[in-house]
Parts: C-alpha cells; sequence; structure tokens
C-alpha cells in the first residue's frame, strides 16, 4: 500500500506489533469479523491496527491476547507484544521542532523509518546520496531543491543530515548503495569542494558496513532510470519498506509486492555495477575531469 502526504508512517514498534497481530490472526484461522466478535471491537478499527495505520490500546491487546490468540502464544510472546506497545506510546520525535522544515517533503517520516531500520540499500539516479554527502554538497543541493528555505532553514537540514552520518557510522548500519555514473559527474558544488565530496565516496568505503557500487553510462537502459529510491528492512517480523521522493510529495510502499519489484530492481542494479572499493578508477577519472 502506498502511503502519501496525508499518512504519517507508523513507528517501528507500532509496525513490529501490528505484524505479530497479523501473523497471529492468521495462524488462528479467524476472520477479522471473529475476531471483531470475540473482542467486541469494530472490525474495521482492527484493520487499521493490523496496518499500523492506528495504535491498539493496552485493553484490546489484553483482550486479543486472552481470547483468540490465548492460546497462540507463550508468556514471553505476550510480554514482547505489551514491551511494543509501550515502546510506541512513548516514541518521542526528536525532530518535531523542526517540522515546518520536515513536513512539506514528508523527510519527518523518512527519519522515523530509517532511524529504526536494520539495513539500508539505496540506488541514486542523479545525487549522490544524503548519508555519504559532505557539508558542502549537502549544503548546494537542499538550497537548490528546497527554494523555499531561508539560510537557517538550509543550515538545520544540513546539520541534521550530518547527524543522520553520524549515527549510521556509530551504529555500523548495514548500508549499500548504487550510484549511477550520471551522479557522479553532476556539478553540485564547483572546483575543490566537488573534489572533496568525491574523495569521501573513496574514503566511505573503508568502513566494514558501507558497500557502494558504480553503474556506468554505458550500462544502457535499466528500472533505476524510473527514478531514486531507498529500501529500509527492519529486525524481524516488521516487513520492509520502499522510500521514493518526489517533487510534491514523498511516498513509502509497504505492500509486499511493491517492495519485491524494489529489491528485485536493485539486485539487478548491484549486480551489472562496479564495487567501488575494488575498482574507483572511474570516480579518479572524474576527478582529474574537474575543472580546478
Amino acid at each position: 500500500m502506498a502511503q502519501t502526504k496525508s499518512m504519517v508512517p507508523a513507528s517501528v514498534p507500532r509496525r513490529e506489533l501490528a505484524q505479530v497481530l497479523k501473523d497471529l490472526r492468521a495462524a488462528s484461522g479467524l476472520t477479522l469479523k471473529e475476531v471483531a466478535e470475540q473482542t467486541g471491537v469494530d472490525h474495521g478499527h482492527l484493520s487499521r491496527v493490523e496496518r499500523a495505520t492506528r495504535g491498539v490500546s493496552e485493553e484490546l491487546l489484553g483482550k486479543l491476547m486472552d481470547r483468540p490468540y490465548a492460546h497462540l502464544v507463550t508468556t514471553d510472546e505476550r510480554n514482547r507484544a505489551f514491551e511494543l506497545l509501550r515502546a510506541d506510546l512513548a516514541e518521542e520525535d526528536p525532530y518535531k521542532r523542526h517540522s515546518n522544515l520536515l513536513t512539506p517533503t514528508q523527510y519527518g517520516g523518512y527519519l522515523k523509518f530509517e532511524a529504526g531500520a536494520a539495513a539500508l540499500s539505496a540506488y541514486e539516479l542523479a545525487l549522490l546520496p544524503g548519508l555519504l554527502q559532505t557539508e558542502e554538497y549537502a549544503s548546494a543541493v537542499i538550497e537548490a531543491m528546497r527554494p523555499d528555505l531561508g539560510k537557517r532553514g538550509v543550515t538545520t537540514l544540513v546539520e541534521i543530515r550530518m547527524q543522520r552520518q553520524e549515527r549510521l557510522i556509530g551504529a555500523g548500519k548495514a548500508f549499500r548503495v548504487v550510484i549511477d555514473e550520471a551522479a557522479l559527474r553532476r556539478p553540485v558544488v564547483a572546483g575543490e569542494p566537488m573534489k572533496r565530496q568525491l574523495h569521501r565516496l573513496i574514503e566511505v568505503v573503508e568502513y566494514p558496513f558501507v558497500s557502494v557500487s558504480l553503474l556506468p553510462m554505458t550500462t544502457g537502459c535499466h528500472a533505476g532510470l524510473y527514478g531514486s529510491f531507498m529500501i529500509m528492512d527492519f529486525p524481524e517480523p516488521t516487513p520492509s519498506v520502499v522510500w521514493v521522493e518526489g517533487l510534491a510529495e514523498s511516498t513509502y510502499f509497504a505492500k509486499q509486492d511493491h517492495v519485491d519489484r524494489y529489491v528485485t530492481a536493485f539486485e539487478s542494479l548491484w549486480e551489472r555495477a562496479v564495487p567501488l572499493a575494488a575498482d574507483s578508477d572511474l570516480v579518479e577519472k572524474v576527478i582529474k575531469e574537474l575543472p580546478t
């Protein structure tokens, strides 16, 4: 199911709990209507709980665990469900004070997903990935793509981007990215700042959890030409999502067949791309061709 700017992404604990409840209902063999009858709750409400578009109350979770699913859960599994509920209720948005900057592009929703993801896989068609950008490059990108912002707004978003990079490195979170050669050659910043950005790419592959591959222009047509995307994988049993940014609004896909299409596309691009760790010739060539 696609979610747009009117649909605020749920927290990772809520999505995990929703998946647990969905799996329990499948194991019980009951329909939503039958579970609703046993718990005295409207089946539409239960449907929204299972899709994580609505949180579950402690009272309802207790009813679900005590009635239709009692014979399916151990004490540890029951306790885990309530831990997830408490985690969802307690989760705070560290960027709430910047909502005026984040809301227009649904960036706040993306940050929720990225923070909770266990692994990230990205394809970048036109720009170098935000998680690998230098401050100079990030500032130029944000200033050009968010003309509605003043200097302070641009500075704030650059700071947030640098904080994301620190968390990625600090957590050692697995990050795979395929970068199209077009992104390498786009002169977002001029001269030395662009060279520093490209050298940054070469440096980051020294981290064992960061894998960068380059897709040469000679590759021809491929599924990535539809545009850039980010696949975010979460700890089991929370399903993966795909995030796609747009000019007017951003979208995330959680429906399994949609996610599978993006995963297939990414793996195809990954197989055709050249690992930067093994061959940095293309980046070095672009650096040499840059005007001083």
